[in-house]
């Protein structure tokens, strides 16, 4: 009988037991696509926005009063650095250097040229490299890139940076996407096909960004964009937008790392805040030889000028990447030649061509195959 009783009692707790589970699993399972705030502090900025970290205090930008702050990891601000008339956004350190993106900067990022192809407007934009110690702009990079519709479609966001090269996150002409850039010759140098990105950091060798699912901005996901790997000091970039992410409790605009823990500036509540755990990156599985061909759908599609294409080859073999009409003659050459196994991405100017339903192929070995995109002017 105390057996029997033992047992019915248990039974009886089971619809509780489920109903718990279903409430809070966090209570029973660990949430490993979710990274939480263990520490916080209060921003100073109006309009916080960029966010690093230079070994031993944050820099932190805002937005709207184009002031950077020099804080100390508990959050006193330790020095007020002013800019006027410049809107200041992400933040990073390159060999010592602070550089910031300024996005709608009144000088010189509203400057539009018409292009001499096809009418198109241009738009200058500015990164500018930061003297500290004096509190002046001591360097800046500005390029044109193409702009996209109206002038509210074009931002700089974020910015990171990686051996000598810095990673600014852009949603304009080129697409949303990541512009790799040389500080030295002040060129694009490679863009990396993404959605949406917004904050940029280098995390153990891999290219991580805060980004919205849905529209450009502050975003609510940590996601890992490239991974970044190099055979006789050669950098060489991998797939983008990997597919590592995980969720945030808010909006953020930037993050950082300080070798042990992610820190983000949350927008919405106007704290900086550090979080829970390091998010774990596909790198080495990712730098493994593919297992097969294979051609991925560029992105973005439908597009305005240019687009990204991905593909993985599984063998060292002649490549050849052919553009077709709606009839299935080739019109275009992308790329011929002999590559090794690996992942490669690569973007596609087509200004000269009207806009309409085009195709791509890829031929690699005995492999083709062949993808629809479409160009809207």
């Amino acid at each position: 009988m105390k057996v029997y009783s033992k047992t019915k009692n248990i039974f009886f707790l089971f619809p509780f037991i489920l109903l718990m589970l279903w409430l809070y699993p966090s209570m029973i399972f660990s949430q490993s696509d979710s990274l939480i705030t263990i520490y916080e502090f209060d921003s100073p900025a109006l309009s916080p926005w960029g966010l690093a970290y230079d070994g031993s205090n944050f820099y932190h930008s805002d937005d709207s009063l184009g002031i950077i702050y020099e804080l100390s990891t508990t959050g006193a601000v330790l020095k007020t650095m002013h800019f006027p008339g410049r809107y200041l956004k992400g933040l990073t350190f390159l060999n010592g250097d602070l550089w910031v993106v300024s996005d709608i900067a009144v000088d010189d990022t509203m400057i539009f040229y018409p292009a001499s192809k096809d009418s198109a407007l241009y738009k200058i934009y500015s990164i500018l490299k930061i003297d500290t110690a004096n509190e002046i702009i001591a360097d800046s990079i500005r390029f044109m890139a193409t702009a996209a519709n109206t002038m509210e479609t074009n931002f700089l966001w974020g910015i990171g940076a990686f051996k000598s090269k810095l990673y600014v996150s852009y949603n304009g002409g080129y697409g949303p996407c990541t512009l790799e850039i040389d500080p030295v010759t002040k060129e694009v140098t490679a863009v990396l096909c993404c959605a949406h990105p917004c904050g940029l950091a280098i995390i153990n060798d891999s290219l991580w960004c805060v980004r919205n699912n849905s529209m450009s901005g502050p975003g609510n996901q940590l996601r890992e964009l490239a991974f970044f790997y190099w055979d006789n000091d050669t950098t060489t970039k991998g797939l983008s937008e990997t597919g590592v992410g995980y969720e945030l409790d808010c909006y953020a605009t930037d993050l950082t790392y300080d070798e042990e823990h992610v820190w983000i500036c949350d927008c919405d509540n106007n704290k900086i805040k550090k979080l829970s755990k390091i998010p774990t990156s596909v790198r080495n599985a990712s730098a493994k030889t593919p297992a097969k061909f294979r051609l991925h759908q560029n992105y973005p599609n439908p597009f305005n000028s240019s687009t990204c294409i991905m593909y993985e080859l599984s063998q060292q073999c002649d490549v050849r990447i052919l553009l077709l009409n709606i009839s299935g003659q080739t019109i275009d050459v992308l790329f011929h030649g002999k590559q090794n196994p690996g992942n490669y991405n690569i973007r596609w100017e087509l200004n000269h061509l009207a806009s309409g339903i085009y195709f791509y192929k890829l031929q690699a070995s005995n492999f083709s195959e062949t993808k629809k995109l479409i160009l809207q002017k």
